[in-house]
């Protein structure tokens, strides 16, 4: 079978995918808490830390950056929106095993979609200009300025 291709980012949008990278990594130290059986709390406290150190703010920035740049009615705008906010609402429940397996699998899915749908479609949407304008308002910060001091997914 054929290795796949790495997905070309415009450099305007490439801060976005690298926050996408560290989003993965969060995802598999989750998997690995899991199948470590790692206390849902401590999981749960994580999950915490990592949306108030890196989630919430990257949600932001897609939705007041990109999403201005398309219709309200744009099916790519509304589908991100929508698993932003089921996401958020996840988030904001007790994270029982359950609620985290469930976590994993929506983060995990949306992250393929922004970068393999929603950020494809963008870059061909809106002009250079405008993808400029973006990068220039991005954050830029790709990793957490915070680390969490607990490593629970190294336990073996």
């Amino acid at each position: 079978m054929k290795k796949p291709e790495p997905i070309k980012r415009t450099e305007q949008l490439a801060p976005l995918s690298r926050e996408h990278h560290e989003a993965l990594v969060f995802l598999l130290r989750l998997k690995h808490g899991l199948k470590n059986g790692t206390s849902t709390t401590v999981m749960s406290a994580y999950i915490n830390w990592f949306w108030t150190n890196n989630l919430e703010k990257h949600f932001a920035q897609e939705e007041a950056l990109l999403l201005p740049h398309l219709d309200a009615t744009d099916e790519m705008a509304m589908r991100l929106t929508r698993e932003h906010q089921t996401v958020r609402n996840l988030i904001s429940n007790e994270m029982s095993q359950a609620n985290i397996a469930l976590f994993l699998e929506l983060l995990t899915a949306h992250i393929r979609f922004e970068e393999r749908e929603f950020f494809p479609y963008i870059e061909k949407k809106i002009s250079t200009t405008q993808l400029n304008d973006i990068f220039g308002k991005l954050d830029h910060l790709t990793q957490c300025e915070a680390r969490w001091e607990h490593p629970f997914w190294d336990h073996r």
